[in-house]
């Protein structure tokens, strides 16, 4: 059984199931909110090691089958998918840690794009 949590699983399952096009803009949108001030990396909760390893793997391995359509595409195309989906992935994690707005805030890039993610729990 997996470390991780359901609902985790399901948005990673679901993002690497996004076009490229998509992608691409989720990762424009997250450099324009952090140069904006509207994303601090800093707030992504952190998980402990173990979870953070069952979470890169499942992360990766989602991405696997893609890996030469996303290198392809715009450099950086990979690499910027698995980072701006396990970033989300711990946000939706940890986000009994968060305030609604602040979860709002670190999920923007994907719900505006139509993913769909859990509530927040307060």
């Amino acid at each position: 059984m997996s470390m991780v949590p359901p609902e985790v699983a399901s948005f990673v399952a679901v993002a690497a199931r996004l076009p490229e096009r998509t992608l691409d803009a989720i990762r424009q949108a997250t450099a324009v909110a952090v140069a904006s001030g509207a994303y601090d990396h800093s707030a992504v909760p952190k998980l402990s090691a173990a979870h953070f390893s069952a979470l890169n793997k499942q992360v990766r391995d989602a991405f696997a089958p893609r890996r030469e359509e996303l290198r392809a595409g715009r450099p950086g195309g990979l690499r910027s998918a698995i980072s701006c989906t396990t970033q989300t992935a711990q946000v939706i994690w940890k986000r009994d840690r968060l305030t609604a707005d602040r979860y709002a805030s670190l999920t923007e890039a994907f719900t505006t794009h139509g993913v769909p993610l859990p509530h927040h729990a307060p």
